[in-house]
């Protein structure tokens, strides 16, 4: 296998279908993945509500399969895209909003 600086990228639409299930599979594993981690970010607090007290072990389980799922999304885009992940790009359980209502029109494309 080549890796991504050994030759160009690829786009979406020159995969075989069996590749883009795989790709397709590998996106809704990381997305079913933060919604998990979600009740973990925390949020807004009313003045008079307690802080809500979470598992740090259900947490860092949580983590880690956000993590697993993010890099098992970007080895499999390097494999049948050529596409390495920018060294700038932040984990997804720092992005507040990696999936947003906004985003659903990627979903369709």
């Amino acid at each position: 296998m080549s890796t991504a600086a050994k030759r160009a990228p690829r786009s979406v639409n020159d995969l075989e279908p069996a590749d883009r299930d795989r790709l397709e599979r590998a996106h809704r594993r990381l997305r079913a993945a933060t919604e998990s981690y979600e009740p973990f970010r925390g949020g807004e607090l009313a003045p008079s509500q307690d802080a809500p007290v979470q598992d740090a072990v259900v947490m860092a389980l949580a983590q880690a399969e956000v993590q697993d799922a993010e890099n098992a999304l970007w080895q499999l885009r390097e494999e049948l895209l050529g596409w390495a992940r920018p060294a700038w790009a932040p984990n997804a359980t720092l992005i507040a909003d990696w999936f947003s209502d906004e985003d659903r029109i990627y979903d369709e494309a």
